[in-house]
């Protein structure tokens, strides 16, 4: 996976140098000016446009970065790859998470979780996970019916009211 490749280089880079936070940063800012930009994003993915014309922008868009990650998102679009940035985050912002002994935990409930709801899955999680910092977010799905969907390092834990039915009516 090419992109991997690429946020693996920019992860030991960023401990090499001590910015971690600070890349992570700046791929998210990145992301949120091509997100909200599509022209933007258009003519920094396109073949038609030419690579020094597209590095030039690159260098006055984002002038105020560090000059080590704009040196990265250089060698990025001279490669052709600045389609795969979103993805390259992604691979990123794993690396960070292991790195920083951070596990990220997605909650998914029928409505949004109370604070004192949230306080108690978390203790629970921290028990089953104690030597990680959680990082927990919740999404609301009301199609689960009640109860909660856990999703952390590729599994789910279904605990939904419309899971217990299912099982219920497939025993039948």
């Amino acid at each position: 996976m090419v992109e991997y490749e690429y946020a693996k280089a920019l992860f030991d880079l960023a401990v090499e140098e001590k910015k971690t936070d600070l890349f992570l940063d700046c791929l998210n800012k990145v992301l949120d000016v091509t997100s909200t930009n599509k022209d933007f994003y258009k003519l920094l993915a396109s073949p038609l446009v030419d690579v020094k014309d597209k590095l030039k922008v690159i260098k006055e868009v984002f002038q105020g970065f560090d000059p080590t990650f704009v040196q990265f998102l250089c060698v990025v679009v001279e490669r052709n790859r600045f389609v795969l940035l979103e993805q390259m985050e992604e691979e990123y912002s794993h690396l960070f998470g292991e790195y920083n002994s951070i596990l990220k935990i997605e909650v998914i409930s029928s409505e949004q979780l109370t604070e004192q709801r949230q306080a108690e899955i978390t203790r629970s999680l921290k028990k089953r996970y104690p030597d990680k910092k959680l990082l927990i977010e919740n999404t609301v799905n009301p199609k689960i019916l009640y109860g909660l969907q856990i999703l952390c390092n590729g599994q789910r834990l279904d605990l939904s009211l419309k899971n217990r039915l299912t099982k219920l009516k497939n025993s039948l």
